[in-house]
């Protein structure tokens, strides 16, 4: 049975929009939206356009040209693509595509936009189990 990425909107309103795919995408991906209106993976690489805002996560897994089902809502528990984090820890969008990482440095030295807290360290990248703080 697949890993299911919506654990527990808790009340909160979460928000599940179709938007179509710019590319693959994979269940648990945090994803943005390209200059074409189409979500793609997050990334800090700026090299393909302003894609490290983070607005929402991917349902399921999506091909490039498909309906993208987004899930966004501040609240939402969800298992989401991450590197090595541990629990309680601030997650803002890497520069590997799809995955987030811990915040560091002090709150004026942070780059990028948090958007996720990890509830659990499971030792490994991969999906984590998180609550959404921003969209």
């Amino acid at each position: 049975m697949a890993t299911e990425i919506l654990v527990n909107d808790g009340g909160a309103p979460a928000r599940i929009l179709p938007i179509v795919a710019g590319e693959a995408i994979t269940a648990g991906d945090a994803l943005s939206v390209d200059t074409s209106g189409e979500v793609v993976k997050a990334d800090t690489d700026l090299a393909t356009g302003h894609v490290e805002y983070c607005v929402g996560f991917a349902l399921t897994d999506t091909t490039s040209g498909s309906i993208c089902d987004v899930i966004s809502g501040k609240g939402v528990i969800l298992n989401i693509n991450c590197a090595d984090v541990t629990a309680g820890k601030g997650l803002r969008v890497s520069n590997t595509a799809g995955r987030l990482e811990a915040v560091t440095g002090t709150l004026l030295d942070v780059i990028g936009h948090p958007c996720a807290v990890s509830l659990e360290d499971t030792g490994a990248a991969g999906l984590h189990k998180c609550v959404i703080i921003s969209g």
